[in-house]
């Protein structure tokens, strides 16, 4: 029983953070409606009805890890496409309305979503710009790419329903 502690510790803690996440609305399969447990520490621990366990999101999700996630969504389009939100909320900044610039949101579908949604990371040094990564209290993740003494900035901001997805990509450049 001591070795299965841990496990059932940390599926309890998961599933108390996830609780409160609302996924993305999709069809599920018919047999997915109630997923067997995948160990008996898994079977006996309390979760919230909704809730995503470890192994879950683990087993279904190809980076579930999101720094690890972060190196393969920038330089693989494929999972750009397959892991951005339909539609995409997107914002940039209008340098010609008057009477002065003003940000404008709209919701771009996927169709329309130009590729790649956003740039590798592991090129940004060359092109002399920055990146931050802040995780947010509501467990989403921003990414903030810059050129420094430049309006050139952009932020992506992702959430994780249940694998991570960008949610909203924001254009700060005039």
């Amino acid at each position: 029983m001591n070795q299965l502690r841990p496990v059932a510790l940390l599926a309890l803690a998961l599933g108390l953070a996830l609780s409160g996440c609302k996924p993305a609305p999709q069809a599920a399969p018919a047999d997915a409606a109630a997923p067997a447990p995948t160990s008996t520490a898994a079977a006996t621990t309390p979760v919230a009805p909704g809730a995503t366990t470890a192994a879950e999101v683990a087993g279904n999700c190809p980076h579930p890890v999101f720094d690890e996630f972060l190196k393969h969504f920038g330089n693989e389009i494929a999972l750009q496409e397959t892991s951005t939100a339909d539609p995409l909320l997107d914002s940039h900044i209008d340098a010609e309305a008057e009477p002065e610039p003003r940000a404008v949101e709209e919701k771009v579908p996927l169709a329309k979503v130009e590729w790649p949604v956003m740039p590798d990371p592991a090129t940004l040094q060359r092109q002399g710009r920055q990146m931050q990564v802040t995780r947010l209290p509501d467990g989403q993740v921003q990414v903030q790419m810059r050129t420094p003494d430049t309006s050139d900035q952009q932020t992506y901001t992702f959430a994780q329903k249940p694998c991570w997805q960008l949610v909203k990509r924001e254009d700060e450049s005039i």
